[in-house]
């Protein structure tokens, strides 16, 4: 069962970062779907490590294509991605300590809220300019 749904509110135009984006849709709800179906430490440890993975390809890819377009607000876009992946980073580590008392819905809900906010957010904001200029 989906947790987070793709829609066209979140496209930004640019394919490569449109399909990321939905990339990482999947990942969140896969790692719901393993945890609710009982799937065993290894696997889940392969999803949250793809999704930590993931991110970082995404991120790398949206940044260069900021700062190839002259992107203002460029900076302050890395904090946030900076931010994310640190969290990624501890709740994989949180789950590798204790699997056992892992907060599954705790992390899916910020992985959905984080997403979905920062792009309907800061990756329109980027969006916007990116097609003005």
């Amino acid at each position: 069962m989906a947790i987070v749904e793709w829609s066209d509110d979140f496209k930004l135009g640019e394919a490569e970062i449109d399909r990321e984006h939905w990339g990482l849709f999947a990942l969140i709800n896969d790692l719901s779907d393993k945890h609710a179906q009982g799937a065993g430490d290894a696997s889940i440890t392969s999803t949250i490590d793809a999704l930590a993975a993931y991110v970082d390809v995404h991120f790398e890819h949206e940044e260069r294509l900021m700062r190839s377009v002259g992107y203002p607000e460029l900076d302050s876009h890395i904090e946030l991605h900076v931010a994310l992946a640190r969290r990624v980073e501890e709740y994989k580590a949180a789950f590798e300590r204790q699997a056992a008392r892992f907060d599954f819905n705790e992390f899916t809900a910020f992985l959905t809220e984080w997403l979905t906010d920062h792009i309907l957010h800061e990756d329109m904001q980027f969006a916007k300019y990116h097609h003005r200029h």
